[in-house]
């Protein structure tokens, strides 16, 4: 894999979420040390559906092939 094709999307997505957090989260300077947990989490589901997508149109790929 070669990491330098995504730094776009990974900087695009990374301003996105900062902009959240910012806008929408409480306290956030008394939480300071443990949004990386709360970022952590949300970045694990995003590649938790990306996978499945990936898995999904793979599948869909190879059995349209084999028909």
């Amino acid at each position: 894999m070669e990491k330098n094709c995504y730094k776009k999307i990974i900087e695009e997505v990374s301003n996105k979420l900062a902009q959240e957090f910012i806008s929408k989260e409480n306290n956030l300077e008394k939480r300071a040390t443990l949004i990386d947990r709360d970022i952590a989490d949300i970045v694990q589901e995003i590649g938790l559906k990306t996978c499945k997508q990936v898995l999904e149109k793979t599948r869909d790929e190879i059995v349209k092939k084999k028909r």
